[in-house]
């Protein structure tokens, strides 16, 4: 039997606006679209945008990006990471393609990877993920 992976929607954008602070866990099948404030993990099927605005800390899974405002630490994209005009990222990139615009700084590393490797990464990282929730479990029963 194959699988069947749910598209979303047109116009399915979860958004956190200018203003907005977000500190913790988000995880998406839709795009999301960051003008304000963000840290912590973040995991989307969809497409990740960063506005102008926008700041991201922390590290991210998605389908593809582009990011017009900045990123720090660790994002693994399973298609192009597009880093715009003014746009800015300290940290580590593993991705298919990517896109660089004249004026984008970059600053890390960046590992190009196909789609097995995508899966691998983002398989072990959901186990890694497992296992600290096993071993916080433990630790409050103990």
């Amino acid at each position: 039997m194959s699988k069947v992976e749910s598209i979303p929607q047109v116009n399915e954008v979860n958004r956190i606006s200018s203003g907005t602070e977000f500190r913790g866990v988000l995880s998406s099948s839709c795009d999301i679209r960051i003008d304000g404030y963000f840290n912590g993990e973040l995991n989307t099927a969809g497409k990740l945008v960063i506005g102008e605005s926008g700041q991201l800390i922390g590290d991210v899974i998605c389908r593809s990006c582009d990011i017009w405002g900045s990123l720090e630490g660790k994002i693994t994209v399973r298609e192009t990471f597009g880093l715009k005009k003014n746009g800015a990222i300290k940290g580590n990139v593993a991705c298919q393609r990517i896109s660089i615009e004249d004026g984008g700084t970059f600053n890390g590393s960046c590992k190009m990877i196909d789609e097995k490797t995508f899966e691998d990464l983002t398989n072990n990282k959901k186990e890694q993920e497992q296992e600290t929730v096993f071993s916080e479990i433990k630790k409050a029963e103990i």
